[in-house]
């Protein structure tokens, strides 16, 4: 009876260590999902931005806009939504007339902190960009 007993004992350390092998995947496979969800939300206000700025371009008369009113719009849209960092905003064809394109394009780099601190060169950085493309009317 006590072989069993000190059979089953000798279990018991087992799931600590399994746990401690386990925790660190399960936590990298956490943070690798917060991480990149936060990318994709950055990703999603950038496409907003360059789909608001390509739409009032496209609905004013010409001459009324320039690309550099877009791109300022674009930029403070950006500010007051809270994207994290810096972005590069470049539009084209706000002056054009009816039947033209318009295209305004966002870039930016974001930082993934805690998947850069593990892989520092491949993990570190994410280029996002949006663009978008629309007819004057």
């Amino acid at each position: 009876m006590s072989a069993i007993r000190m059979l089953r004992r000798s279990e018991l350390g087992s799931v600590a260590v399994e746990f401690a092998l386990f925790l660190p995947v399960f936590l990298l496979l956490i943070f690798a999902v917060v991480e990149l969800g936060s990318a994709w939300y950055a990703k999603q206000i950038m496409v907003n931005a360059s789909r608001d700025g390509a739409r009032m371009a496209s609905l004013l008369n010409p001459g009324d806009i320039t690309n550099t009113d877009v791109e300022t719009h674009v930029q403070t849209l950006l500010t007051s939504s809270g994207f994290p960092g810096a972005a590069t905003v470049t539009a084209s064809g706000a002056d054009g007339t009816a039947g033209d394109l318009v295209s305004v394009q966002v870039d930016s780099t974001y930082e993934l902190p805690v998947l850069g601190a593990l892989a520092p060169g491949a993990l570190s950085t994410v280029n996002l960009s949006a663009t978008t493309v629309m007819r004057h009317e």
